[in-house]
Protein backbone atom coordinates (compact mmCIF):
# COMPACT_ATOMS: atom_id res chain seq x y z
CA UNK A 1 0.00 0.00 0.00
CA UNK A 2 2.84 2.35 0.88
CA UNK A 3 4.46 1.61 -2.51
CA UNK A 4 1.22 2.48 -4.34
CA UNK A 5 0.90 5.72 -2.35
CA UNK A 6 4.50 6.71 -3.15
CA UNK A 7 4.01 5.93 -6.82
CA UNK A 8 0.86 8.05 -6.90
CA UNK A 9 2.63 10.97 -5.21
CA UNK A 10 5.54 10.72 -7.66
CA UNK A 11 3.18 10.85 -10.64
CA UNK A 12 1.29 13.76 -9.07
CA UNK A 13 4.47 15.78 -8.51
CA UNK A 14 5.57 15.15 -12.10
CA UNK A 15 2.21 16.27 -13.46
CA UNK A 16 2.21 19.42 -11.33
CA UNK A 17 5.78 20.26 -12.38
CA UNK A 18 5.03 19.73 -16.05
CA UNK A 19 1.79 21.66 -15.78
CA UNK A 20 3.51 24.59 -14.11
CA UNK A 21 6.20 24.72 -16.78
CA UNK A 22 3.58 24.50 -19.53
CA UNK A 23 1.49 27.27 -17.95
CA UNK A 24 4.56 29.51 -17.66
CA UNK A 25 5.32 28.98 -21.36
CA UNK A 26 1.73 29.79 -22.34
CA UNK A 27 1.77 32.96 -20.21
CA UNK A 28 5.07 34.01 -21.78
CA UNK A 29 3.60 33.64 -25.26
CA UNK A 30 0.41 35.49 -24.34
CA UNK A 31 2.30 38.51 -22.99
CA UNK A 32 4.74 38.73 -25.91
CA UNK A 33 4.33 40.36 -29.31
CA UNK A 34 6.72 37.84 -30.89
CA UNK A 35 5.35 35.95 -33.88
CA UNK A 36 6.00 32.39 -32.69
CA UNK A 37 4.73 31.01 -36.01
CA UNK A 38 8.05 31.99 -37.60
CA UNK A 39 10.81 29.46 -36.81
CA UNK A 40 14.27 30.76 -35.97
CA UNK A 41 17.36 29.72 -37.93
CA UNK A 42 20.66 30.05 -36.04
CA UNK A 43 23.74 30.66 -38.21
CA UNK A 44 27.23 30.17 -36.78
CA UNK A 45 30.51 31.76 -37.87
CA UNK A 46 33.98 30.54 -38.84
CA UNK A 47 35.00 27.44 -36.90
CA UNK A 48 31.68 27.45 -35.09
CA UNK A 49 28.77 25.04 -34.86
CA UNK A 50 25.10 24.95 -34.03
CA UNK A 51 25.80 24.28 -30.36
CA UNK A 52 27.30 27.79 -30.07
CA UNK A 53 23.73 29.03 -29.63
CA UNK A 54 22.95 26.91 -26.56
CA UNK A 55 22.58 29.94 -24.26
CA UNK A 56 20.50 31.88 -26.78
CA UNK A 57 18.25 28.88 -27.36
CA UNK A 58 17.65 28.65 -23.61
CA UNK A 59 16.69 32.34 -23.54
CA UNK A 60 14.35 31.89 -26.49
CA UNK A 61 12.64 28.95 -24.82
CA UNK A 62 12.18 31.02 -21.67
CA UNK A 63 10.03 33.54 -23.57
CA UNK A 64 7.85 30.93 -25.24
CA UNK A 65 9.67 29.25 -28.12
CA UNK A 66 9.58 25.47 -28.33
CA UNK A 67 12.69 23.43 -29.14
CA UNK A 68 11.08 22.53 -32.47
CA UNK A 69 10.97 26.25 -33.39
CA UNK A 70 14.78 26.58 -33.27
CA UNK A 71 16.97 25.31 -36.11
CA UNK A 72 20.75 25.60 -35.88
CA UNK A 73 22.65 24.99 -39.08
CA UNK A 74 26.03 23.23 -39.09
CA UNK A 75 27.98 24.29 -42.17
CA UNK A 76 29.92 21.59 -43.99
CA UNK A 77 32.57 24.22 -44.74
CA UNK A 78 33.50 25.92 -41.45
CA UNK A 79 35.98 28.27 -43.07
CA UNK A 80 33.23 30.85 -43.58
CA UNK A 81 33.19 30.45 -47.37
CA UNK A 82 30.47 32.87 -48.40
CA UNK A 83 29.67 31.16 -51.69
CA UNK A 84 29.24 27.64 -50.28
CA UNK A 85 27.68 28.60 -46.96
CA UNK A 86 25.05 30.92 -48.40
CA UNK A 87 23.91 28.08 -50.67
CA UNK A 88 23.78 25.58 -47.84
CA UNK A 89 21.85 28.14 -45.80
CA UNK A 90 19.35 28.55 -48.66
CA UNK A 91 18.78 24.80 -48.82
CA UNK A 92 18.53 24.53 -45.03
CA UNK A 93 15.91 27.30 -44.84
CA UNK A 94 13.96 25.79 -47.73
CA UNK A 95 13.75 22.55 -45.75
CA UNK A 96 12.50 24.41 -42.66
CA UNK A 97 9.88 26.24 -44.71
CA UNK A 98 8.67 22.98 -46.25
CA UNK A 99 8.74 20.86 -43.11
CA UNK A 100 6.93 23.43 -40.97
CA UNK A 101 4.62 24.75 -43.70
CA UNK A 102 5.56 28.40 -43.17
CA UNK A 103 6.43 31.24 -45.53
CA UNK A 104 9.12 33.00 -43.50
CA UNK A 105 11.77 32.44 -40.85
CA UNK A 106 13.75 34.72 -38.58
CA UNK A 107 17.55 34.47 -38.47
CA UNK A 108 20.05 35.00 -35.66
CA UNK A 109 23.61 34.95 -36.99
CA UNK A 110 27.02 35.26 -35.35
CA UNK A 111 30.22 36.55 -36.92
CA UNK A 112 30.72 35.36 -40.54
CA UNK A 113 27.21 33.94 -40.33
CA UNK A 114 26.08 37.53 -40.85
CA UNK A 115 27.89 37.75 -44.18
CA UNK A 116 26.56 34.33 -45.25
CA UNK A 117 23.04 35.48 -44.37
CA UNK A 118 23.35 38.72 -46.33
CA UNK A 119 24.60 36.92 -49.42
CA UNK A 120 21.66 34.55 -49.15
CA UNK A 121 19.31 37.55 -48.90
CA UNK A 122 20.79 39.59 -51.73
CA UNK A 123 22.02 36.92 -54.18
CA UNK A 124 19.87 33.84 -53.60
CA UNK A 125 16.33 35.16 -53.21
CA UNK A 126 16.26 34.97 -49.44
CA UNK A 127 14.37 38.22 -48.93
CA UNK A 128 11.00 36.64 -49.66
CA UNK A 129 11.60 33.94 -47.03
CA UNK A 130 13.00 36.03 -44.14
CA UNK A 131 11.22 38.48 -41.87
CA UNK A 132 13.87 39.48 -39.31
CA UNK A 133 17.63 39.11 -39.11
CA UNK A 134 19.67 39.72 -35.96
CA UNK A 135 23.45 39.58 -36.23
CA UNK A 136 25.91 39.39 -33.33
CA UNK A 137 29.33 40.74 -34.19
CA UNK A 138 28.37 40.06 -37.78
CA UNK A 139 30.86 40.48 -40.61
CA UNK A 140 27.92 41.95 -42.46
CA UNK A 141 29.69 44.10 -45.03
CA UNK A 142 31.49 41.06 -46.37
CA UNK A 143 28.08 39.90 -47.58
CA UNK A 144 26.49 43.15 -48.79
CA UNK A 145 26.96 46.90 -48.57
CA UNK A 146 23.44 47.50 -47.24
CA UNK A 147 20.37 45.66 -46.00
CA UNK A 148 17.92 44.73 -48.77
CA UNK A 149 14.40 46.15 -48.64
CA UNK A 150 11.81 43.96 -46.98
CA UNK A 151 13.94 42.60 -44.13
CA UNK A 152 13.95 43.94 -40.57
CA UNK A 153 17.66 43.86 -39.76
CA UNK A 154 19.31 44.40 -36.35
CA UNK A 155 23.09 44.41 -35.98
CA UNK A 156 24.42 44.09 -32.43
CA UNK A 157 28.14 44.64 -31.99
CA UNK A 158 30.71 45.73 -29.39
CA UNK A 159 33.83 47.86 -29.36
CA UNK A 160 35.37 45.09 -27.23
CA UNK A 161 35.06 42.69 -30.17
CA UNK A 162 38.64 42.15 -31.35
CA UNK A 163 37.68 39.59 -34.02
CA UNK A 164 35.22 41.43 -36.29
CA UNK A 165 35.69 45.17 -36.78
CA UNK A 166 32.70 47.32 -35.87
CA UNK A 167 32.92 48.88 -39.34
CA UNK A 168 32.00 45.47 -40.79
CA UNK A 169 29.10 44.97 -38.38
CA UNK A 170 27.48 48.38 -38.90
CA UNK A 171 25.50 48.32 -42.12
CA UNK A 172 23.18 50.75 -43.88
CA UNK A 173 19.51 49.99 -43.43
CA UNK A 174 19.95 48.16 -40.13
CA UNK A 175 19.18 49.04 -36.55
CA UNK A 176 22.84 49.16 -35.47
CA UNK A 177 23.22 48.68 -31.70
CA UNK A 178 26.51 49.06 -29.85
CA UNK A 179 26.89 47.11 -26.60
CA UNK A 180 30.12 48.04 -24.78
CA UNK A 181 32.37 45.59 -22.97
CA UNK A 182 31.34 42.35 -24.70
CA UNK A 183 33.91 40.21 -26.51
CA UNK A 184 33.21 38.44 -29.78
CA UNK A 185 32.38 35.06 -28.23
CA UNK A 186 30.52 36.54 -25.27
CA UNK A 187 28.03 38.09 -27.70
CA UNK A 188 26.59 34.56 -27.72
CA UNK A 189 25.98 34.43 -23.96
CA UNK A 190 25.70 38.00 -22.66
CA UNK A 191 22.41 38.76 -20.88
CA UNK A 192 22.11 42.30 -22.27
CA UNK A 193 22.63 41.01 -25.81
CA UNK A 194 19.99 38.35 -25.30
CA UNK A 195 17.51 40.95 -24.06
CA UNK A 196 18.20 42.97 -27.23
CA UNK A 197 17.56 39.86 -29.32
CA UNK A 198 14.13 39.45 -27.70
CA UNK A 199 13.36 43.16 -28.23
CA UNK A 200 14.26 42.83 -31.90
CA UNK A 201 12.01 39.81 -32.29
CA UNK A 202 9.15 41.66 -30.62
CA UNK A 203 9.48 44.73 -32.83
CA UNK A 204 6.73 45.16 -35.42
Amino acid sequence: MRLIRLSFLTVLVCLLTWGGAYSSEVRAQQTSSIDFDKPIVLVHGIGGAGYNFFSIERKLRSVGYDRSDLHAIDFADRSGNNYRNSRQLRDFINDVLTNYDVDEVNIIAHSMGGANTLRYLTQLGGVEHVDKVITLGGANRLGASSVPDGVDFTSIYSSSDLIVANSLSRIDGANNIHVPGVTHLLLLTNNRVQDLIIEALEKE
